[in-house]
């Protein structure tokens, strides 16, 4: 088994302010992380985790963005 058995999916979330629509990057330092390898350290309330990547960076995100890794 692998140290970090998850994917990353969501490549872009949709912000939608009073006229206009904004399309940017799932997390707040802009960076891609489409198809980086990740784990789960803690899952939540309301389908929430706490997951690390494998560069060490950790976010609070929803578990619906998280697949398993293909081996």
């Amino acid at each position: 088994m692998t140290d970090f058995p998850y994917v990353w999916t969501w490549r872009q979330c949709r912000w939608d302010f009073p006229g206009a629509a904004v399309r940017v990057p799932w997390f707040g330092d802009g960076v891609d992380r489409v198809g980086r390898r990740c784990r789960v350290l803690v899952r939540g309330s309301m389908n929430s985790a706490l997951i690390e990547f494998a560069d060490g960076s950790r976010v609070v995100t929803s578990r619906g963005g998280l697949r398993k890794a293909p081996e």
